[in-house]
């Protein structure tokens, strides 16, 4: 992977836009990326990745720290990447999420995180992309617009996650250093993240996860086996003890074979007995049905003799009755003879009566409107009485309908009337209500230069909101650096006191190791003496007799104790070292964040703080009240306007109701000479209408009822002249003969019963048997006496077939039972052995992979891998960490136990200048750095190798060269060329000045005084 060219804008503290061509950086190999602490250079680290990504280099970092506190609010930050890869070249635009203004109302809205993705149709065409911001120009191709696509495509271009790009190509500052002084577990959490063998841990887990099921699997399948030989005791009723031991001892020893021919056994036994029982039921069943064919030829001799008994009482009913229905059926002959003529007598009788009643009906009618309308009545008395009378109608009628619209006319004239007066009053109104409008209207103009007067100085007032709020922001800045300096001073402080501590510690063990060096020198010789033999030359004196040999005092020192109080006394040292270094980290520290504070303490940044932030609300409650002054005026200009329209609307409308009120006054007028006219005599037209209304109604009413008298006495003569009286005597005798209701229903009910008891005592007698059936007492005891005999044979033999298909029942249950369970039971078999052949190869390859098997050596398959890996990078480190300490330096993987747990991935240090091993915890300043970036270059390449050998030709190494001397320096960038020198661009960052002299391609970064900075470059 190649870098082109970066561009930042509203970035960390780069508010404005900056730009890094690497291409031309790039020409010798190597450049530098300096600048003072907090100005910014791992910034642009944190902008590739994030490019990239979508987050910041550092692991743990927030990428919140992406977007620049000096940013507008309401502007974005943009960064913009061209990079390269085998895949092709690429441009990568992002925007971090952030939070600006809402465009209405008060408070703050988030703006969502944006990317987007162009591949470039050739490295030629990136000066012509680079000056296209919109990303549209020719030679681009669109390939992701959002978040997850974006980071799918650039990963598969670049073939390497975040975790592996910052241990590859970008290496942040102090994160290599943390891999070398890492605990076992932190060490190998890096390694699983960078080579990504989780998998293998996965691999473990699924593997102890099949182990436990088919553990699991084995426990159920047994528990079947139990279960299903308990259902097979059960369903064939065993209560033999010893064969219920058998079985159970065949199954839990898994005696497959014995088990199988004892319950075969079992289920032959119990299959014969239901065969047995089968047969029994079936001739109890035979048995039964002939008891019943006898009992049923009993029931039938007694029924036959019953149903005899009943006829003969039937037909003695049926003799004395006859008299009775022979008078019925006179009775209903004659009433059937004289319903006819009863019927025209009764018409004729209802006509006579009806036609008395049309006839007083007619003369109430003549003598009610002989007063009111007297030539009417003499109308009526006429011979064509009829026609005269409709006549009349029809007349009056008509001149009636003459006069109903000038009725409607008239009932309208009042309401007119008022209506005119409301109208006229209205007008007389809104001619007052025009005149008030152009009363205000005059006022208005007033009133709009004093809203302009006071927008105009709420203008004035809010100007200078960007200075306020850079100051605000300035002032911010240093309150917050105002703190870190308080914290920072406790803690140098704290780091002055641990230093002290820790310089005397080393004193006292500089002084312990003296002392025992100086008393171990003293009891050399007794120390000599104790290796002396009687014979053999003294190393001192070489004499061979020892008289005399010295001996060791109670506080002999031995050479163990010397070298344990030496290694106390590096111990010391080393603490001592580190100690003075976090003093003087801390003070820098200090410094730094006291200078970015302008030397302001607490207190003071508070209240310049708190200052800046009270002149900025101020501008901003100028501003709004402009605002609003603003909003005031429009809505002073839209409401004049309004009052204008209104105006003209309402002369308009005035004048028209004007000359509407005319029209209305006239028409009023005429309509009313209408209706005096056609009023005459009469009170009014309603009135006059009226009493032609009332001659109509009367002469209709005295036709109706001369036409309804002269139709009822015609048709009285009518149905007088259809009675004929036939047989009957007279309208007495053809009433008598006519049967009531109640009494006709009775005779004719009693001649159906008779009719249907005959027709059942006919059917009775022709069944079968009934006309030789014996009637008689003794008969039927004897017959009753046969039936009850029978059925209690029947009673007897249904109790035998009871109890023999119950027995056939249970036996067939239970040799129906004894299958199913048998079936059950070698189910259950199968799957033991199933399982059991499945469980034990999963168990054996777990526990081979969770370090468990008795085989090998107990290492779990993840750590193995690991360990593996982790020699690679050794192995890899130690070529660059022959050239960096002069081969003094070696990295080995320690092998051995802490107390009882064994780790794997521990390191340590063969120091060649003593053929000590080390500790990395004992490595100084400059020794930690350099192995540390043995470290992480070993592990870039083999990274690069793993993900499928990815070509990095960019490389960034951030901070740590301060803790070299002038030679370590040296081998460390001499090392670094000979990298360039393969055709990789290596990014050197530091804000050490022996880097500048010795880097000719730099790129410059500052801080403004006012916070933010500024980035310039030098190729």
């Amino acid at each position: 992977m190649k870098l082109h060219h970066l561009r930042l804008r509203g970035i960390g503290p780069f508010r404005d836009e900056v730009s890094i061509d690497f291409a031309a950086l790039g020409a010798s190999g190597m450049f530098l990326l300096e600048g003072p602490t907090g100005s910014g250079k791992s910034t642009v680290l944190d902008a590739v990745v994030y490019a990239l990504y979508g987050s910041v280099a550092g692991e743990g970092a927030s990428s919140e720290r992406i977007r620049s506190q000096f940013a507008e609010p309401s502007t974005p930050s943009e960064i913009d990447l061209v990079f390269e890869t085998t895949h092709g070249v690429y441009r990568v635009l992002r925007q971090p999420e952030f939070f600006r203004p809402k465009k209405r109302g008060e408070g703050t809205t988030k703006q969502q995180a944006k990317a987007l993705l162009w591949r470039l149709g050739s490295p030629e065409l990136i000066p012509e992309v680079l000056a296209d911001t919109a990303g549209q120009g020719a030679g681009l191709t669109p390939i992701a617009s959002r978040l997850d696509e974006v980071g799918r495509e650039i990963g598969t271009a670049v073939g390497l996650t975040r975790a592996q790009f910052t241990q590859t190509v970008l290496l942040p500052q102090n994160e290599f250093a943390r891999f070398l002084r890492a605990q076992t577990g932190e060490r190998q959490e890096v390694l699983q993240r960078v080579f990504g063998t989780e998998i293998y841990e996965a691999i473990e887990k699924q593997l102890e996860q099949m182990r436990r099921e088919a553990a699991g699997q084995v426990d159920a399948a047994n528990a079947g086996l139990a279960q299903a030989l308990a259902r097979f005791v059960e369903a064939a009723a065993i209560d033999d003890d010893e064969v219920r031991a058998a079985l159970e001892g065949h199954a839990t020893g898994h005696r497959f074979e014995e088990l199988a021919q004892l319950t075969g056994q079992i289920g032959t036994d119990a299959a014969r007995a239901a065969q047995d029982a089968t047969a029994r039921a079936g001739t109890a069943r035979s048995k039964e049905a002939e008891a019943r064919t006898a009992a049923e030829a009993a029931q039938t001799v007694l029924q036959r003799i019953d149903r005899r008994r009943q006829l003969d009482q039937l037909a003695a009913s049926l003799a004395a009755q006859e008299q009775q229905a022979a008078t019925a059926r006179t009775r209903l002959e004659q009433d059937r003879a004289a319903q006819p003529v009863a019927g025209a007598i009764t018409r004729r009788d209802h006509a006579l009566t009806l036609q008395q009643d049309r006839e007083k009906e007619r003369d109430t009618a003549l003598a009610r409107h002989g007063e009111a309308q007297p030539e009417l009545v003499t109308l009526a008395r006429r011979d064509d009485a009829l026609d005269a009378l409709a006549a009349a109608t029809d007349e009056a009628t008509s001149q009636a309908g003459e006069l109903t619209a000038l009725v409607e006319l008239e009932k309208g004239i009042p309401g007119r009337r008022r209506e005119l007066t409301e109208r006229r009053d209205n007008l007389d109104k809104a001619r007052a209500g025009l005149a008030g409008l152009d009363e205000q209207i005059q006022a208005r103009p007033g009133a709009r230069a004093e809203l302009v007067t006071a927008r105009d100085a709420a203008r004035a007032a809010g100007d200078g909101l960007g200075d306020a709020q850079t100051a605000a922001a300035e002032a911010t800045t240093r309150l917050g650096q105002a703190r870190t300096a308080a914290r920072l001073a406790e803690q140098v402080t704290a780091a002055k006191s641990h230093a002290d501590t820790a310089q005397q510690a080393s004193a006292k063990a500089a002084e312990a190791e003296a002392e025992q060096r100086r008393r171990r020198n003293a009891g050399l010789a007794a120390e000599l003496a104790l290796s002396l033999a009687e014979g053999d030359p003294c190393p001192v004196c070489g004499a061979t007799g020892h008289p005399e040999p010295a001996q060791p005092g109670t506080d002999h020192v031995s050479a163990e104790q010397v070298e344990a109080a030496e290694e106390a006394r590096r111990g010391a040292e080393s603490a001592a070292s580190a100690a003075r270094e976090k003093l003087t980290l801390a003070r820098s520290q200090h410094d730094q964040a006291l200078e970015r504070a302008g030397g302001l303490d607490v207190e003071a940044a508070t209240a310049a703080q708190q200052q800046a932030a009270a002149a900025v609300q101020t501008i901003k409650a100028q501003q709004a009240e402009a605002l609003r002054l603003e909003k005031a005026l429009e809505e002073h200009d839209k409401q004049t306007q309004a009052l204008g329209a209104r105006r003209e609307k309402q002369a308009v409308a005035i004048e028209g109701e004007a000359s509407a009120l005319d029209a209305v006054t006239t028409a009023l007028t005429e309509d009313e000479a209408r209706i005096d006219k056609a009023r005459g005599e009469a009170a009014s037209v309603a009135e006059r209408r009226a009493a032609h209304t009332s001659r109509a109604r009367a002469a209709r009413e005295l036709r109706e009822a001369l036409v309804a008298a002269d139709q009822a006495a015609a048709r009285a003569r009518e149905l007088a002249a259809e009675v004929e009286l036939g047989s009957f005597e007279d309208d007495a005798a053809v009433r008598a003969a006519v049967l009531t209701d109640p009494t006709r229903a009775e005779f004719e009910a009693l001649l159906t019963r008779r009719a249907t008891d005959q027709a059942r005592h006919t059917d009775g007698m022709a069944e079968e048997g009934i006309a030789q059936a014996d009637p008689s007492d003794n008969a039927r005891a004897a017959a009753a006496g046969q039936v009850e005999a029978a059925r209690e044979a029947v009673t007897a033999a249904q109790a035998v077939t009871a109890a023999t298909d119950q027995e056939a029942g249970r036996r067939a249950a239970t040799a129906q039972a004894t299958t199913g369970a048998q079936q059950r039971l070698d189910g259950a078999v199968a799957q033991v052995r199933a399982v059991g052949e499945k469980a034990g190869a999963v168990v054996r390859v777990a526990d081979l992979a969770t370090g468990r098997s008795a085989d090998g050596d107990r290492i779990q398959l993840s750590t193995y891998v690991l360990m593996r890996r982790f020699e690679e990078v050794i192995d890899a480190a130690n070529v660059r960490l022959a050239q960096f300490s002069e081969s003094t330096l070696e990295l080995v993987r320690d092998t051995g136990k802490r107390g009882a747990r064994k780790t794997g991935l521990d390191l340590l240090v063969i120091d060649h200048r003593t053929d000590e091993t080390r500790r990395p915890e004992t490595l100084s300043g400059g020794e930690t750095f350099f192995v540390s970036l043995a470290l992480a270059l070993g592990l870039a390449e083999l990274v690069t190798a793993e993900a499928g050998g990815v070509q990095m030709d960019t490389l960034f190494i951030d901070e740590g060269f301060g803790s070299l001397d002038p030679e370590a320096l040296d081998r460390v960038v001499a090392e670094i060329n000979r990298l360039a020198e393969h055709g990789r661009t290596i990014g050197v960052v530091s804000h050490v000045g022996e880097m500048k002299n010795r880097i000719a391609e730099q790129i410059h970064v500052r801080r403004t005084p006012r916070g933010p900075s500024t980035l310039s470059v030098s190729a």
